[in-house]
């Protein structure tokens, strides 16, 4: 009889914990720490954390505090879905975002309780004038090798008023519909030591977490192909593939040569996405080029956004925030 009767008083006082709006809500209590880094993993003091504890997170509910020498800020607060968001900035650093899905909760905690969260916090060292355009541009004829000035971003003559071929293309296509078309391009150059060459980058899953500036600061010195071709087919499975990565290249144009035939100096750039051309039903395909090209001779990659060397931009184009 006892045992029933103490049975009974834990049903009740547990259905009394529940049906409380203020007990519900602490029925979800996260804590984390967050612990802000730089690129040598030092702990960055005085960095502003912003946070919130998600599950109708308004504005009011955002805390915010800042990191003490080791690097450290740690908040808890109340999540009725387990997600947590924030980002981290300091002045002379490019500012980072992160997140945390907890999947799992014990006597109303989501473990793990006092989760580390390891943010970077990359520091702004050159930033450099560059240019920068994110634009879909429209090939004009197949089959034909045509030059693609970058500075001037336009077709070289007779296509447009561009007057130095820094890419060169190349496009073979094949259209039914815009579900069943595919598409070659090939991708050359027009000197001696110009090239690209791809990599990935983990792109943060679907709330683009991580820093702002992702790439390398210098474009590397060697392994440019003189080459690249890239094919589009509407009808692969790898078309409508979900990708947690995105790709990159590094580019080397207008190079040039010293007397003994040895490359003394070029143009370095950075591309962000797949470069490859999608057939169109009234034309022939369509290019996106999203690019950063520095002037100065230099591999340095670090755009200042202040600075793209296009501006102003054509109306209708947004100015690129992404170092």
């Amino acid at each position: 009889m006892l045992r029933q009767k103490f049975i009974t008083t834990v049903l009740v006082a547990l259905l009394v914990f529940i049906c409380s709006p203020d007990l519900a809500q602490a029925f979800g209590m996260a804590k984390v720490t967050v612990k802000v880094v730089d690129e040598t993993d030092k702990p960055v003091e005085a960095a502003e954390v912003r946070l919130c504890f998600f599950g109708g997170c308004l504005t009011k509910d955002v805390v915010q505090g800042d990191t003490d020498k080791e690097g450290i800020f740690s908040i808890s607060g109340s999540s009725s879905d387990g997600v947590i968001g924030g980002s981290v900035r300091k002045e002379g650093y490019y500012y980072s975002t992160f997140g945390n899905s907890f999947t799992r909760r014990t006597l109303g905690m989501w473990q793990p309780w006092n989760k580390e969260i390891k943010v970077l916090l990359r520091p702004m060292i050159n930033p450099v004038p560059m240019y920068v355009r994110s634009k879909k541009i429209t090939i004009p004829i197949a089959n034909k090798e045509l030059g693609f000035d970058l500075i001037k971003f336009d077709w070289v003559a007779p296509y447009g008023l561009g007057t130095v071929a820094d890419f060169i293309f190349k496009v073979e296509t094949r259209f039914e519909s815009y579900g069943d078309c595919a598409a070659t391009l090939t991708t050359t150059f027009s000197n001696k030591y110009d090239g690209i060459q791809s990599f990935k980058l983990d792109m943060g899953g679907d709330f683009g977490d991580g820093s702002r500036f992702r790439t390398p600061r210098h474009a590397p010195e060697t392994g440019y192909q003189d080459k690249l071709v890239t094919r589009y087919d509407a009808l692969s499975p790898e078309t409508s593939v979900y990708k947690t990565t995105d790709t990159y290249y590094f580019f080397r144009v207008r190079s040039e040569m010293d007397e003994n035939g040895k490359l003394k100096r070029a143009m370095y750039g950075k591309i962000r996405g797949d470069l490859v051309a999608r057939p169109l039903k009234d034309a022939v395909a369509r290019l996106k080029l999203f690019f950063w090209l520095n002037p100065d001779y230099t591999r340095n990659m670090e755009f200042d956004i202040e600075r793209n060397l296009f501006s102003p931009l054509p109306t209708g184009e947004d100015s690129i925030g992404i170092p």
